[in-house]
């Protein structure tokens, strides 16, 4: 576990996920993702998925999109443990650090949302080849973006945030990747200031 895991699996990140209430995320996931994906969003896989409100967002997108009985299986990775708590109430989860977490089967759909700007220069890289290496066909990243790799504090924390272009780091390293949309949600939007990236295989 690298330094950050460590301050998110502490005290940092309890506090992190108790002032950070649980909240509807489905129009969200239903703007970026469109009806094409959600329909092949049979099951998706999100590293660091905090208490779960992106899987449980796109499982209530899908409901939405193609009735009430449509199942989506989700696997979130979390690495605090009390989230992981609330996380594995809703979802498919496991507690641990993502580059840790050994995963038996590919997923029709990857989703990060806030969690690539706190993962180490270091630890980067690994990340997306797993990313890319789980997915079966789409791969969505939602993130603070950059041109530049740049720090940022983060809560009065260093080491902690980077913003970056992080759809073109996995591209490059995966030419086989294609663009399919990408787009940028305003905060007073459902956004967060998100720029959001929406890749295939």
């Amino acid at each position: 576990m690298n330094k950050q895991e460590k301050m998110w699996s502490s005290g940092f990140g309890t506090d992190y996920h108790t002032r950070n209430k649980f909240e509807d995320r489905s129009i969200f996931w239903m703007d970026v993702l469109g009806h094409r994906v959600l329909g092949d969003a049979h099951s998706v896989l999100e590293p660091g998925a905090g208490k779960g409100e992106n899987l449980v967002a796109i499982h209530e997108a899908r409901k939405l999109a193609f009735g009430s009985p449509t199942s989506t299986q989700c696997l979130g990775i979390e690495v605090n443990e009390q989230a992981y708590k609330e996380l594995a109430s809703r979802t498919g989860a496991r507690l641990g650090a993502f580059l840790d977490i050994p995963l038996q089967q590919q997923y029709p759909l990857v989703i990060t949302r806030g969690f690539l700007m706190h993962v180490p220069s270091a630890a980067l890289n690994p990340t997306l080849a797993k990313i890319y290496n789980s997915s079966s066909k789409y791969i969505c990243i939602a993130e603070y973006y950059s041109p530049v790799r740049r720090e940022v504090e983060y809560h009065g924390q260093g080491s902690a945030l980077w913003i970056d272009d992080f759809a073109h780091k996995i591209m490059e390293m995966y030419p086989d990747l294609k663009l399919l949309d990408y787009g940028f949600k305003y905060h007073k939007d459902n956004g967060y200031d998100l720029t959001y990236f929406l890749l295939e295989k």
